[in-house]
């Protein structure tokens, strides 16, 4: 089965994080969103993946290069105009050809299991399956009605939702799939929705298989959602990583869990919980706690907290070390207090 990740979207909710880098090339506890859902798919057998690209994206292609470095065979496809996630899978059919495919959107980062959804696909009976959860505002989402074990309705970030369970960013489809996309129309806001292409396959009498994760899993469409999902993931790592070149120094107080990449350099601070700092950041008379420094962060006193700095920011004050503060910084954005 070959594997698909669309990364074509702007991020404009993560803004101003997005304006240099593409939202799926954002770290998580040090690692891009896009080379954690590869090893994803690999992780099921998914080893030839098409990523689907916008004019803007070339850094993905420099990142990734061939997917040798993966163990994966990566094909690059183009989306020249935003008009949805629809239209970003129909782009790919040249890639996928007749086979079913296994899905994914790039800004997502999914911590239950993948292979039930392969599973459910097996027996040539499905249309589709999906990767569901529960969740408490489902509002923001996909959402799905599922009756007698079978689902009967799909709606996309509706004001009143039918049910709490929604779309996690999964799929696999059969190759039934195109000639829905062909029939598509674009919804009110312009776009070609694959929740509309899905109630046209339950509409046909077709069968839209689903599985329910309970474990978690991260839209990393907000800085609040970027934070929750690097403390989530350092939490579960329950180690103090990449930080053994600063053991022995006074006057560096670690407090894992923190990822600390060795080209940094600390002096005079007190870091973590729930802490990355990235590549040639430098650090002098900070207390930082819940932070993501990208990288060539250059801060000095500062009592950082629920805070992120994207690359080459520089902040040099007199900040009240006493009470934290919170920091959203784009990237090259420079302070002096």
């Amino acid at each position: 089965m070959k594997g698909l990740i669309l990364c074509a979207g702007q991020g404009k909710r993560l803004q101003p994080f997005t304006y240099a880098r593409p939202k799926c090339m954002i770290p998580v506890n040090g690692e891009p969103i896009i080379v954690s859902i590869i090893n994803k798919m690999m992780n099921i057998g998914v080893h030839e993946i098409g990523i689907v690209l916008n004019t803007s994206q070339e850094s993905i292609r420099e990142l990734l290069g061939s997917g040798e470095a993966y163990g994966a065979t990566l094909t690059y496809l183009l989306q020249e105009k935003a008009l949805g996630i629809a239209h970003a899978v129909k782009i790919a059919r040249s890639f996928i050809q007749d086979e079913s495919f296994f899905l994914m959107l790039g800004d997502n980062l999914i911590e239950g299991d993948l292979q039930p959804l392969i599973d459910l696909m097996s027996d040539g009976k499905s249309a589709a399956a999906l990767l569901l959860a529960r969740v408490e505002n489902p509002y923001d989402f996909g959402v799905v009605e599922v009756s007698n074990n079978k689902i009967v309705s799909l709606e996309e970030k509706p004001k009143v939702p039918r049910s709490d369970l929604v779309i996690v960013g999964a799929y696999v489809f059969s190759s039934g799939i195109w000639s829905i996309l062909d029939q598509l129309v674009p919804s009110k806001r312009g776009e070609y929705e694959l929740s509309d292409a899905l109630q046209s396959l339950i509409d046909q009498g077709q069968h839209v298989d689903y599985s329910i994760t309970t474990e978690p899993f991260f839209d990393i469409g907000s800085p609040e959602r970027w934070l929750s999902a690097n403390r989530y993931k350092m939490s579960k790592d329950k180690m103090e990583r990449n930080s053994e070149h600063l053991l022995g120094n006074t006057d560096v107080v670690i407090n894992p869990p923190v990822q600390i990449d060795p080209s940094a350099q600390i002096t005079q601070s007190v870091v973590g919980p729930y802490v990355y700092i990235g590549p040639d950041c430098v650090v002098d008379n900070c207390r930082i706690e819940n932070s993501i420094l990208t990288d060539h962060v250059q801060i000095s006193h500062v009592f950082a907290q629920d805070s992120i700095f994207g690359s080459n920011t520089k902040f040099a004050g007199s900040v009240n070390k006493t009470k934290p503060s919170k920091f959203i910084m784009g990237d090259k954005s420079i302070v002096k207090d």
